[in-house]
């Protein structure tokens, strides 16, 4: 709503206006000082100004102005509020005063105060008291909807920053974590706000800031359409919510979260389906065509021999490079399936399962890849063990295909509560990890960073200063201080 200003074409209306009760110079001089007074208070009257200051910016202009300014006192009450210019003493019962009004309903008023043997300039006064009423009406609207507006900014900027930062790399406490740091800061009162996000039976907090903080908002979580949690926002009884405002907020972040986590889901159930599709896959070749190629190979033999005996030499070398080829094929659908089914990774381990993996590249790809393991490493929970070696293939597979490398590294490391993977390489680097553009993935290398996630595990992919890459991951597996010297190494290629 716009402020009225005063122009000097105003002030000369004023002037020609015949003021009551006054002769024509003393009436002259009231009515320069209603302009001075009223133009002083708006243009004085910024939308920054706290209440509080707007009231004393009113009492410094508006009491010079009145007929008897050095025994004047003005009073402006709103919402319950009262703020006092300089008090003259008691009894000063001969009064004017105007109503305020805001967003079309009465929120206070402004009293200006005589000694009852000091009477008022009236209508002069009155009306300039209506005046300023009329313009501190004005200014507490303005007021409003900018503190509205800052408002609604701040709710946007948290949503922004939320759901800019929201990947799927994240974990599930980062993720918590994450919203804490937008949120917080987007409440009334920051300052001694505390947020709590429970999901599945875990606690994920905010800063607190004491006890006896009952008085709450809070929104249900869902996902995969069951409730898994809520998030709840608190203040200290004597502060209030800006409700529904900030209601409004909680629940857009908490819908926020929610398709996080679908999404997070959905990407665990996607690892999962082509983890069992490989196991089935792995189990076909392994109990079916494998199978079936071998007994093409015996039939083949069998071929051979009676061939053989009947004196026909091509044939007898059709049979036999049947019965060859037949033999290579169950080999190579062996391979596939180890590679499929790690058995060494299910009957005796990480470490073990790794040292056959290596030995088996060498083999079948007829270059140099070395595994390294400095100490005992025992990975208990067959989920986490399957998550390391699927990485380590990955890496590997990667490196071979499509960086060319022909000589590589794989180390595992345990000690002072971290676990370390390595895979070194002599390639030319990745698919789909750099482009000019920057980091684009492909679906091993996210699926490798799905799994690192559910490891609860960082991984890297870095360049080696000699060529080639390194995929690095790192682990705690205890709540021990890892010291600056502990950090791993990088070990040399083999020559």
């Amino acid at each position: 709503m716009p402020v009225e200003t005063s122009t000097p074409e105003s002030a000369a209306r004023l002037l020609t206006e015949e003021p009551q009760g006054l002769g024509l110079r003393g009436g002259v001089h009231e009515r320069l000082k209603e302009i001075t007074c009223l133009y002083e208070i708006r243009c004085g009257m910024g939308l920054e100004l706290s209440v509080e200051s707007a009231c004393q910016h009113i009492f410094e202009y508006l009491i010079p102005a009145m007929q008897f300014p050095e025994i004047a006192t003005a009073v402006i009450e709103l919402d319950g509020r009262r703020f006092t210019s300089e008090s003259h003493g008691q009894g000063l019962t001969h009064e004017l005063q105007s109503k305020i009004n805001a967003g079309g309903k009465p929120c206070g008023q402004l009293r200006v105060f005589y000694p009852e043997d000091k009477p008022f300039l009236v209508p002069e006064e009155q009306r300039l008291i209506d005046a300023v009423a009329r313009d501190l009406e004005i200014w507490l609207e303005r007021k409003q909807i900018d503190e509205a507006l800052h408002e609604r900014l701040k709710e946007i900027t948290c949503l922004y920053e939320i759901r800019r930062g929201m990947g799927l790399e994240l974990s599930v406490e980062s993720a918590c974590q994450h919203i804490f740091e937008y949120l917080i800061p987007a409440m009334q009162f920051p300052e001694i706000a505390t947020a709590v996000i429970e999901l599945d039976g875990r606690r994920f907090t905010s800063e607190s800031h004491g006890q006896g903080l009952t008085h709450e908002l809070q929104s249900k979580i869902n996902a995969g359409g069951k409730p898994c949690g809520q998030l709840r926002v608190f203040y200290p009884e004597d502060k209030p919510f800006l409700v529904p405002e900030e209601q409004r907020l909680i629940d857009a972040v908490a819908t926020d979260l929610e398709k996080w986590l679908e999404r997070k889901r959905l990407e665990q159930a996607l690892v999962f389906i082509a983890e069992e599709q490989q196991r089935l896959i792995g189990q076909e070749l392994h109990d079916n065509l494998g199978q079936q190629i071998a007994a093409i190979g015996y039939q083949a033999k069998a071929l051979e021999k009676k061939v053989a005996a009947s004196g026909s030499a091509e044939a007898v070398a059709v049979a036999a490079s049947i019965a060859t080829q037949a033999q290579v094929a169950v080999m190579q659908c062996k391979q596939i399936a180890q590679g499929l089914l790690p058995f060494e990774l299910e009957t005796s381990g990480l470490t073990a399962a790794l040292q056959v993996f290596a030995s088996k590249i060498e083999a079948t790809y007829r270059i140099v890849c070395k595994f390294v393991c400095r100490n005992e490493v025992t990975v208990r929970n067959s989920d986490s063990a399957l998550n390391l070696y699927r990485i380590a293939q990955e890496a590997v597979n990667n490196a071979i295909r499509h960086g060319g490398a022909n000589h590589l590294v794989i180390s595992l490391l345990a000690d002072l509560g971290m676990l370390r993977l390595s895979i070194c390489d002599n390639g030319k680097g990745f698919a789909g990890i750099e482009t000019k553009d920057g980091m684009t993935p492909g679906m091993g290398i996210k699926i490798m960073q799905h799994r690192a996630r559910q490891l609860g595990a960082t991984l890297a992919f870095l360049k080696r200063p000699g060529g080639g890459v390194e995929v690095r991951l790192e682990m705690r597996t205890d709540d021990r201080p890892v010291p600056a010297h502990a950090r791993p190494v990088e070990p040399p290629l083999p020559g």
